[in-house]
């Protein structure tokens, strides 16, 4: 009989365990972002709940929907990636990592990241900006945001020289040297030629724009920049400064310096982001460098007859998800990362941070930062001219791109010629590569 009882007792504590949910394993999820979006750039438009910003909300949501706990880490973007990697290092994976792409090259493996093709359905999403992220057939992250570059034009000069910008597909090479002799003939650059920390991501359209490339179809092992193409370009961009259409001293102007020309009505035009000018030229009228703020749009990129459009430069913010061994951890860190890449994540990205979409047939609400013109105009850049192919997620092909530093520097001083150039670049790039 007092057997029968223990074990009757033994099996109403079970039960009531059970019920109670004391017996169910309580998560803990670290979610590792850069920061946190504010309201304010469109205010009353979003119902906050009474919270700071969207992270917290979705993440309060989270919790009470799941019955965990999410430890929000805002990695400090001055120290780079240390914050995660001595996460890592006391094996404390973050759950949840939204970031931008280039931290991420080493550990979109099967062993670190989950494949989200298997938690959530990737065909929503654009395929050219998942195909990136995507190894042996499994999607090791996704793009929260896209963040693209245009041409920025100063269209005040464009009425000071009466000068109409033709159709996209005739705004030709040779088209843009017609507009840069009248420029020059009312005492005004056309762009700078930026070689100060070597040949920037900003400098590469011109490459792009006579045909030329960095890699060729994914390849990564070698570039493929060594063509007459490329050297066409090289000789273009010579031309602009030693006759007088780009600024001069090429070895003492970098992105930084093409951005304070611009936003001072220094130049007609150049690549950089929207974020720069909406920022800088009322800042320059505020400082009293300018006296009223200028009219300006973002364009594509010039290019020669033989292609159709210029791709430009661009990056993302990817939502990567840790595998652990255990797969409730997996499926909760999945779904949470899917709020990351709704419609609704995609309506506070681009109207409270400039981002721009990647869903398919998403159209961002004419709300706060979404509804600036310099965001439409660089939507449209984007879509109609594609990213330029810089090297992906291979961990060699950033150092591949900084052999052409001092090339460039002694080409932009004529101590070489663009073919040397190349072939100097060319054999520097393909040691780093192979090693």
């Amino acid at each position: 009989m007092k057997k029968f009882a223990f074990v009757l007792l033994s099996l109403l504590m079970a039960v009531s365990l059970f019920a109670t949910g004391e017996s169910e394993k309580t998560y803990e999820l670290t979610v590792v972002t850069s920061g946190s979006y504010s309201w304010e750039y469109a205010p009353g438009y979003f119902d906050t709940g009474g919270f700071d910003s969207p992270q917290d909300l979705i993440h309060a949501e989270f919790e009470e929907k799941h019955n965990v706990k999410i430890n929000y880490v805002i990695r400090d973007v001055t120290q780079g990636s240390m914050t995660v990697d001595a996460l890592i290092e006391k094996n404390e994976w973050p759950d949840v990592w939204i970031d931008a792409t280039g931290y991420f090259k080493d550990y979109l493996n099967a062993e670190d990241s989950l494949p989200l093709e298997e938690y959530m359905d990737v065909n929503v999403f654009q395929d050219w900006l998942i195909e990136p992220y995507t190894s042996n057939g499994h999607v090791y992250a996704i793009p929260v945001v896209n963040i693209g570059t245009g041409m920025v034009i100063n269209t005040d000069m464009l009425d000071e020289i009466g000068y109409t910008l033709p159709d996209m597909k005739d705004w030709t090479i040779d088209e843009y040297i017609r507009l840069a002799k009248k420029l020059k003939a009312n005492g005004q650059y056309v762009t700078t030629v930026a070689t100060m920390k070597g040949f920037n991501a900003w400098m590469y359209p011109w490459i792009f724009a006579f045909g030329g490339e960095l890699f060729a179809d994914g390849d990564y092992s070698k570039v493929a920049i060594n063509t007459p193409e490329s050297r066409r370009a090289l000789e273009f961009m010579k031309m602009l400064v030693e006759d007088g259409y780009a600024v001069p001293y090429p070895n003492e102007v970098d992105d930084n310096k093409t951005v304070e020309l611009f936003t001072t009505g220094k130049i007609f035009g150049a690549m950089m982001q929207n974020g720069h000018t909406d920022y800088w030229v009322p800042e320059q009228v505020k400082n009293g460098v300018l006296e009223e703020a200028f009219d300006y749009t973002f364009i594509q990129f010039p290019h020669v007859p033989e292609i159709e459009a210029t791709p430009v430069f661009g990056y993302q913010t990817v939502v990567n998800v840790h595998r652990s061994d255990d797969e409730t951890r997996n499926k909760l860190a999945a779904e949470l990362a899917a709020e990351y890449l709704s419609v609704r994540w995609h309506d506070y990205a681009t109207t409270l941070s400039g981002g721009f979409p990647v869903r398919k047939g998403y159209k961002s609400p004419n709300v706060g930062t979404a509804a600036k013109p310099s965001f439409r105009a660089v939507e449209e850049v984007v879509a109609a001219s594609g990213l330029m192919d810089l090297g992906g997620l291979n961990p060699r092909t950033r150092e591949a791109r900084d052999a052409a530093l001092i090339p460039i520097q002694r080409f932009a001083d004529g101590d070489i010629s663009a073919q040397e150039f190349l072939d100097q670049f060319e054999a520097e790039a393909n040691a780093m590569l192979a090693k």
